[in-house]
């Protein structure tokens, strides 16, 4: 074989091995990557422990808890249940520093990979062990072996002023949406204690709720308290942000009472309703509280003032009192439908949004068309 052939044939056994080195690599690659896919799909092999809590009725439900666990790529080798003072029960709390029951704990192949997100947002792994921390109250205290959990409330009322918000109401949902709660006090703004609650948290603005610290223990509750009031020192909650009306403290007086005027015109029977049409819209929609509401004719001398006064040109239509301005959604919106007066009163003027029958004074003509499938709105 010459030369240039010998070359050649060097060429090929050098490519023909690094070939199967490449393809011997590839291989072995390809079947890492299938053993890990496979472990990875390996169902986590676990024991579980319930600390239970049978004489706690209103207690943390562990059971769902573990519902959830089960719905992990797991299998269950093992569960059982000890209850949270028994001999057994101590042992765990105090080897894992659990501090609250009902709680489960699980071991065996609880680093999982397949694992990581339920345990990150469960609990935490301890000894290698994971705990379930993640309970809702009621729960026990294992140091003290107390209930913790009960949020207790004080209701500030004011019998003086049938229309502002009952607290009670509040107290309502936050019980529907699971806070376990007790109603211990009901107090009059002008009683002792009442008075006491108010210098001592600063409060302006009755009726008003004021919670205890236990509401800590509801994440949800207090990630959303910043919309409603404050957390004071100690960690009670005070209930801040009343709708209207309230009493507020500090002008010594009821506010958000507002006053409506229904000016109308007798001659134009098939112009609107604006009692019928305007206060719902008024009340409902934007929460308006009414300290009175009357009808004025512009054919009396008041309704002529009226119209003179404000420059009135289209009727039937209504005039807020000048509280209107504390209501902050509707002060918002009238830019578009209305006027606001020197003296602070509320003129409401551009009807024909309101798609009714009206009548325009300066030409005296009744203007519009009844549209009975449309519902009136103020656009917000």
């Amino acid at each position: 074989m010459d030369k240039r052939g010998t070359v050649i044939l060097a060429i090929t056994l050098f490519v023909s091995v690094i070939g199967s080195l490449i393809t011997s690599k590839t291989m072995a690659d390809m079947n890492r990557s299938i053993a890990l896919a496979q472990e990875e799909a390996r169902p986590a092999s676990i024991n579980i422990t319930k600390i239970t809590v049978p004489d706690c009725k209103e207690c943390f439900d562990i059971e769902s808890a573990v519902v959830n666990l089960k719905k992990q790529n797991v299998k269950i080798e093992e569960e059982k249940e000890v209850v949270w003072n028994s001999p057994e029960g101590r042992e765990l709390i105090s080897k894992l520093e659990i501090k609250q029951a009902p709680a489960f704990v699980a071991t065996g192949e609880v680093a999982k990979s397949s694992l990581t997100s339920y345990i990150a947002g469960n609990g935490e792994i301890k000894n290698s062990t994971f705990v379930f921390n993640k309970q809702t109250p009621l729960l026990i205290d294992t140091a003290t072996g107390k209930e913790v959990g009960w949020v207790t409330a004080t209701i500030i009322t004011d019998p003086t002023c049938p229309k502002c918000t009952d607290p009670k109401k509040t107290a309502d949902i936050l019980q529907k949406s699971g806070v376990k709660m007790k109603i211990t006090e009901q107090l009059s703004w002008t009683s002792l204690s009442a008075r006491g609650l108010t210098a001592k948290y600063n409060i302006t603005k009755v009726p008003t709720l004021v919670l205890s610290s236990d509401l800590g223990m509801y994440p949800a509750v207090v990630s959303a308290w910043k919309n409603y009031g404050s957390v004071e020192k100690g960690g009670v909650y005070v209930a801040r942000s009343l709708p209207l009306p309230y009493r507020d403290l500090k002008q010594g007086r009821v506010v958000g009472y507002v006053d409506l005027i229904y000016l109308t015109d007798a001659s134009c029977a098939q112009c609107h309703n604006p009692a019928q049409m305007q206060r719902p819209i008024l009340t409902a929609g934007y929460g308006v509280a009414l300290r009175s509401e009357r009808t004025v004719d512009k054919a009396s001398t008041e309704g002529q003032g009226l119209i003179s006064k404000y420059k009135i040109t289209k009727l039937p239509t209504i005039l807020l009192s000048p509280e209107a301005d504390q209501y902050a959604k509707l002060k918002n919106v009238w830019k578009s439908v209305g006027t606001t007066e020197s003296d602070g009163w509320y003129i409401f003027r551009e009807l024909q949004q309101m798609r009714v029958v009206y009548k325009d004074l300066s030409t005296n003509q009744v203007m519009g068309k009844p549209t009975p499938t449309v519902s009136p709105t103020i656009k917000q």
